[in-house]
């Protein structure tokens, strides 16, 4: 029913830049610049087609939502002394590997870090090791395919799975904010988009924040009450083993979308996940997803786009 709500927002989206154009046509025609009269009707028609046809589907979907809505249920089911296990994404890290991995393994709360060597041409691996943590190879290239072994690899004898990068984005210290909300939730994520929390030197740049929230809430439109969302990129979360054994199987993008997709799922699933907003620091290393590239951050954009639009 949520898709409703999402076709009737873009049916909106489409009015209005059909009446953007029909307003620089009278521009045009007033300032003699072009004489086409006939293309107002047009313009007009097209424009009212969609608006009307957004309005309808809008309603729809609220009637639906209200005649099916059904009570919502708190949820209490804490853990006492749970085994956590990070599962840590690497590609030609070798520089941060060892840092990334120690900040995790000294938190108290960590019980033991896995890092997933994506086929990386430098030192990575040796250096992982060095540092403590049991270290596996990837041979699947993409950012995808890494975190789903990462997930996979932690899952074997964890009570609590986090995901994160091994590139020090991220900080360990964090992690008991997303432990806070898991007995409450399936799965919590992070959110970068918190300008507070974003060192400057930090990926996070204007496109990718905006970018990020923009598809964020067309999520958030297509799941219309279910959650709160501001970001769709970023890997740092903790997930529940039942949870994860329910969505694993469903999973199917190797490359930079996977995290929106891992969301999408867990949500099509009818698990519940909450947002937290986490510290984001200067990614050292090899990106293994967007980074901060404004032409990678489009052309993922567009696939996250096309999988809340159509799956």
């Amino acid at each position: 029913m949520g898709k409703l709500l999402l076709y009737g927002f873009h049916f909106f989206l489409i009015s209005g830049f059909v009446f953007c154009l029909f307003l620089i046509n009278l521009f045009l025609q007033a300032t003699n610049l072009f004489h086409g009269e006939q293309f107002n009707e047009i313009y007009l028609i097209v424009f009212l087609s969609f608006l009307i046809s957004g309005i309808f589907l809008c309603l729809i979907d609220f009637a639906l939502n209200f005649i099916s809505r059904k009570p919502r249920k708190l949820r209490f089911n804490p853990f006492n002394k749970p085994r956590i296990i990070v599962g840590m994404t690497a590609f030609n890290d070798e520089g941060v590997i060892g840092n990334a991995v120690n900040d995790f393994k000294l938190n108290s709360l960590v019980s033991e870090v896995i890092v997933v060597d994506n086929n990386s041409k430098d030192n990575t691996f040796e250096e992982a090791k060095q540092a403590g943590a049991k270290v596996v190879k990837e041979s699947v290239q993409g950012y995808g395919a890494c975190c789903m072994r990462a997930l996979k690899e932690a899952r074997k004898n964890a009570d609590l799975i986090v995901l994160v990068e091994g590139d020090m984005t991220f900080s360990s210290t964090d992690l008991k904010k997303l432990l806070a909300y898991i007995e409450n939730a399936d799965m919590v994520v992070g959110t970068r988009t918190t300008t507070e929390l974003c060192a400057p030197d930090s990926q996070m740049n204007w496109f990718l924040q905006y970018g990020n929230i923009f598809i964020a809430k067309l999520i958030q439109l297509r799941f219309w009450g279910k959650l709160r969302l501001t970001d769709v990129g970023c890997t740092f979360r903790v997930i529940r083993p039942e949870a994860l054994d329910k969505i694993m199987p469903l999973f199917k993008v190797t490359k930079n979308h996977f995290s929106p997709h891992m969301i999408l799922q867990a949500l099509k699933s009818d698990l519940k996940v909450i947002e937290v907003p986490v510290t984001l620091k200067k990614r050292g290393g090899e990106s293994k997803g967007v980074g901060s590239s404004i032409s990678k951050g489009f052309i993922t954009g567009l696939h996250m786009w096309k999988e809340i639009l159509f799956t």
